[in-house]
């Protein structure tokens, strides 16, 4: 079962690394969490931070997205 007020937004990968980020709806805003998966190692979860508005939102994915393309990573 899926949890409707979560929203994966993008999924990124680098050699057998994989970072999944996801809105979870909130009171009063959306959280943003990035989920590291490793091969033989348990996830690893962190909220990155809450938004209030949807611009704030749309301007740090972008900054996000930049910095893992310069990293090396890859949208999968």
């Amino acid at each position: 079962m899926t949890d409707p007020d979560v929203h994966e937004v993008f999924r990124y990968g680098r050699g057998d690394e994989v970072r999944i980020y996801r809105f979870h709806v909130v009171a009063g805003g959306t959280e943003l969490w990035r989920v590291g998966q490793r091969p033989g190692e348990p996830d690893d979860r962190i909220m990155e931070t809450t938004f209030t508005r949807a611009s704030d939102a749309a301007q740090f994915l972008e900054e996000v997205t930049r910095a893992l393309l310069a990293g090396g990573w890859r949208r999968i």
